[in-house]
């Protein structure tokens, strides 16, 4: 099982490893405020409204949970709480510190709430956690035209952004996007960061979004090789029992089972 908690969604997949093949699928927009953590509440209400599913004996259970309380180290420590108060963030003796480790020296370190991770450590078997963009951090499209390029995750109110190099992830950080303008003026600002040509580089972008929008057609506008990834069905190895899922919404849910 593959599951994704994220204020702006929580979405699930079943997935049979032997034929790697989607059996099922669920997600639900919530809209919550990204600046907090996750209310337990919210997870828990989910849960009962999927007791059918989630009681199921499951081999593995991935789980991504937001939280914003993360940082990015070049290597593995035993003092994350003392790097997380250099930082800023509050001293709680109710956190828990996890690492996802993505690429030869990228770490991942992010804060949960332990009440959180025992609730989800009692309703799910053999439970896994990851960061919320691991899925995406992981994800390497490899059948692009481009061997290197900027992958742009648009979920909620919240930008992430990582340069991918060589199948290796260089760069990665969060921005708040509100207005039409913001994704445009972000990627912007980290193809400056990066020395990267505007009118050369590629970037791909997932989540919620599509042509149509608003904010997407402004970023078009100035941005030449700029455009939704619609390769994935060909590039993510699963089989897809379900008809009609958006694939490049839900690119950390699904990226999280590679």
């Amino acid at each position: 099982m593959l599951l994704h908690l994220h204020p702006h969604c929580f979405s699930y997949a079943i997935l049979d490893k032997d034929l790697n093949k989607i059996i099922d699928f669920e997600a639900k927009t919530l809209g919550q405020n990204t600046g907090k953590f996750l209310h337990n509440d919210s997870i828990a209400i989910w849960f009962s409204d999927h007791q059918d599913v989630f009681s199921l004996p499951f081999k593995t259970c991935k789980v991504a949970i937001y939280t914003p309380e993360f940082t990015i180290l070049p290597d593995k420590t035993d003092k994350a709480q003392d790097i997380f108060q250099l930082l800023g963030f509050s001293h709680n003796e109710h956190i828990t510190y996890l690492k996802n480790k993505v690429g030869d020296a990228f770490y991942v370190y992010y804060s949960l709430p332990d009440k959180t991770i025992n609730f989800i450590e009692n309703h799910l078997p053999n439970v896994e956690f990851y960061c919320a963009d691991f899925g995406l951090l992981h994800f390497y499209n490899a059948k692009l035209s481009f061997r290197n390029y900027l992958s742009a995750n648009l979920y909620g109110e919240e930008l992430t952004i990582c340069y991918k190099n060589n199948g290796s992830n260089f760069y990665y950080n969060k921005f708040p996007v509100k207005a039409k303008e913001d994704l445009l003026y972000y990627l912007r600002l980290a193809y400056e960061q990066l020395g990267l040509d505007l009118n050369e580089f590629p970037t791909y972008l997932y989540g919620f979004v599509e042509e149509k929008s608003p904010m997407y057609s402004t970023t078009y506008g100035y941005i030449r090789n700029f455009e939704i990834d619609r390769t994935l069905k060909n590039t993510l190895p699963y089989l897809y029992g379900i008809e009609d899922i958006p694939l490049h919404y839900y690119i950390n849910l699904l990226g999280l089972g590679l």
